[in-house]
């Protein structure tokens, strides 16, 4: 008895082969779908089906020869449905293609109706807790996921993670770019915890609008704690020929806001604070609140994990921040914590995301933010996710 591995692209593909190497009298042994790539993570799928050539010989799906015969002969790959195919064919057409079996492998001579089956769901809630998020919203994300899915006609292309990403986007709120309108001076401030890098992504949009847009653009901070925090933002306003102001209190705010001139866009850069610091944070908010910005974005480190973001956003809600800026995207292999505590849910909205940045370069290292470049780093390959296949 000669005994084959067979990889194809579908399961129709498969048996065309067996039954041209093998012969009508071919009896399938086994069948798994198979994801090529690191641990089946954004690869190609495809069908690996174990064929005999020996004769009246059981096979895993209860198949003997003469029925596997009865199948390869019937089946055509341009011609044939799984609806055409006989009946055990098309039960192994949907162990293939739409029920993922469970690691565990049936005792020989088992049918595959009484193996244990299970879906991708419980693997990717795993690598998504592993992660940092919540097991309320990974419930959430494979509920959403799964009801997708089901919904499609193609079960496996396009893959289960690609659906995973689109739920996790349809939860994204973006604001963004900023937005000037000829003849209105826009205040725009940036907070956030400690070493985020708000003063880099001040002097990133500073650039843009300045350089790239041609717009005027002034420089304002409250930043007088940090050591060399206004020298370093001073750098950037002369290389930039913006104008400059710094304040230490809000007497000073309203005068060094006029102090600006006729610009186009104000920029408002603010010393860290720590969430949890309630006094610091309220005097932020009072400072804020003479500035009167018309827009004022949270920084974010895209590295933190969700418990951090959700400690920033409860620690800096008397600031008012009206949209994220995530910080440091290529510092992360993967976005899913810091995704969790930003998105929107049935009980609550999720503070809409503006901006990424990607690095320190000024002013290259920064876009609007997208759904799509905020999830195609959803989960690193090394998030534990299993390969589906069939045992």
């Amino acid at each position: 008895m000669q005994v084959k591995i067979f990889r194809a692209a579908n399961l129709q593909a498969a048996l065309e082969e067996i039954r041209e190497q093998l012969g009508p009298n071919a009896s399938v042994l086994r069948t798994r779908q198979c994801r090529d790539g690191w641990m089946g993570w954004l690869g190609r799928s495809y069908v690996e089906v174990t064929a005999s050539s020996g004769d009246q010989q059981r096979d895993a799906a209860g198949m003997t020869a003469e029925d596997t015969h009865r199948s390869l002969g019937r089946l055509s790959v341009h011609q044939q449905t799984p609806s055409t195919v006989p009946i055990d064919a098309r039960r192994t057409l949907s162990v293939v293609g739409r029920m993922p079996m469970s690691p565990t492998r049936p005792t020989g001579g088992t049918h595959l109706n009484h193996s244990r089956y299970s879906d991708p769901t419980a693997d990717y809630r795993t690598g998504l807790i592993s992660l940092g998020v919540s097991e309320a919203v990974a419930d959430r994300w494979i509920r959403s996921t799964s009801g997708f899915v089901a919904n499609l006609g193609d079960p496996v292309d396009p893959s289960w993670l690609e659906q995973l990403q689109r739920s996790v986007a349809r939860e994204i709120r973006l604001s963004g770019a900023i937005q000037l309108n000829p003849g209105e001076r826009r205040i725009v401030a940036l907070i956030g915890p400690t070493g985020v890098g708000k003063t880099t992504t001040v002097a990133k949009l500073a650039a843009g609008f300045r350089i790239q847009s041609k717009r005027r653009v002034g420089l304002l901070t409250i930043d007088t704690f940090r050591i060399a925090a206004v020298q370093q933002l001073q750098a950037y306003a002369q290389i930039m020929d913006l104008p400059m102001s710094v304040v230490e209190s809000t007497d000073q705010m309203r005068g060094a806001i006029d102090q600006l001139g006729d610009v186009d866009l104000i920029l408002i850069d603010t010393a860290g604070r720590s969430p949890k610091g309630d006094m610091s944070i309220a005097g932020l908010a009072e400072l804020l609140r003479t500035a009167q910005p018309d827009e004022t974005h949270l920084v974010i480190s895209a590295t933190s994990t969700a418990a951090v973001v959700q400690s920033a956003l409860d620690g800096f809600a008397a600031a008012r921040p009206t949209a994220a800026i995530l910080s440091k995207l290529d510092e992360t292999p993967y976005t899913a914590g810091v995704l969790s505590a930003l998105t929107s849910s049935r009980d609550r909205l999720g503070l809409p995301i503006s901006y990424v940045t990607n690095g320190q370069h000024v002013p290259d290292d920064i876009a609007v933010a997208t759904a799509q470049r905020l999830t195609e780093r959803l989960i690193p390959a090394s998030a534990g996710v299993r390969q589906f296949e069939a045992a």
